[in-house]
């Protein structure tokens, strides 16, 4: 945040707000976390909406847009004015963030004169960008920040595109930070921590598990006891991945483009609903006909 910005807060106010954001489906749709504080001197009200995302996504500042207006209107009395908003985005992307604002994601398609005079009047969105792209490992281990912290930015910073030497090599620079994240009561607790930081290096590298294993026992300097475990349920996570990308494969086929919320449906679908709609696949005369209840 700006440092004006920081200095206006009475950050000794700083609590989770228990605000939950609604789409126009009534489908739930939750900010990564929110947060409320008050202004130095009270009176004022200031919700401040981080989002998280690990890819560049074109409709980023639209969903944002949605969840800032949500905020500002619902969650005080009727009779009082829209409260404050501050929106965040943490971005790690393996390419950096644009610059330029992101062309609104509907005048695709459009004659470009019709779609610069809609563009201008569209609603727009400033937000503080966090671009972890943008920032090397030294400035990652940021004054202030819990070890927890800094070692979550710089495994999601780096890890993604790192070898599986080259991450092994990066464990040991943050050793010490790993240590103090084993060691941290939290919360969440140290092994705990641990346990996730281990999950996300062999959900995103190819280090082989025994070889994670092994490196995380010499680090912390005591018996691992998730790696392996972790590393057999990630291979049984594969599977089911596979048999999504291939039931996408097959509904783009026969379809066309398959729409973000068909997506979502199939990442969050259990094995009984993946065997159903793989076999009707064969017979749907539409994309509807797949998830039908009557089929």
């Amino acid at each position: 945040m700006p440092e004006a910005l920081v200095a206006a807060i009475d950050w000794t106010t700083l609590r989770a707000a228990p605000e939950k954001v609604h789409g126009n489906t009534l489908r739930l749709l939750v900010t990564d976390t929110l947060f409320e504080l008050e202004l130095q001197g009270g009176g004022h009200a200031l919700f401040v909406i981080p989002e998280h995302k690990s890819y560049f996504d074109p409709k980023t500042q639209h969903q944002m847009l949605g969840y800032c207006v949500h905020v500002a209107h619902s969650t005080r009395d009727a009779r009082d004015p829209p409260a404050l908003v501050v929106p965040i985005l943490l971005c790690h992307a393996l390419i950096a963030w644009p610059d330029r604002p992101a062309v609104h994601p509907h005048l695709e398609g459009l004659d470009p004169k019709t779609a610069a005079v809609l563009e201008a009047l569209q609603p727009d969105l400033r937000m503080l960008i966090d671009d972890l792209t943008r920032c090397t490992e030294s400035e990652l281990h940021r004054a202030g920040m819990t070890a927890l912290g800094q070692l979550t930015f710089l495994c999601l910073r780096f890890l993604r595109s790192w070898t599986p030497a080259e991450a092994l090599a990066g464990l040991d620079r943050w050793s010490d930070l790993l240590r103090a994240v084993d060691r941290d009561e939290g919360p969440p607790p140290g092994r705990v921590a641990v346990a996730t930081i281990g999950w996300y290096c062999l959900h995103v590298t190819r280090i082989p598990p025994e070889q994670l294993h092994s490196t995380f026992e010499r680090i912390l300097q005591r018996p691992e006891e998730t790696i392996m475990s972790t590393a057999e349920a990630l291979k049984r996570e594969g599977r089911t991945e596979g048999r999504i990308d291939a039931l996408l494969r097959q509904m783009q086929k026969r379809f066309g483009p398959v729409p973000a919320e068909t997506l979502q449906r199939l990442q969050s679908a259990t094995q009984p609903e993946l065997d159903r709609w793989t076999d009707r696949i064969l017979d749907a005369k539409t994309l509807a006909d797949v998830f039908s209840a009557g089929s």
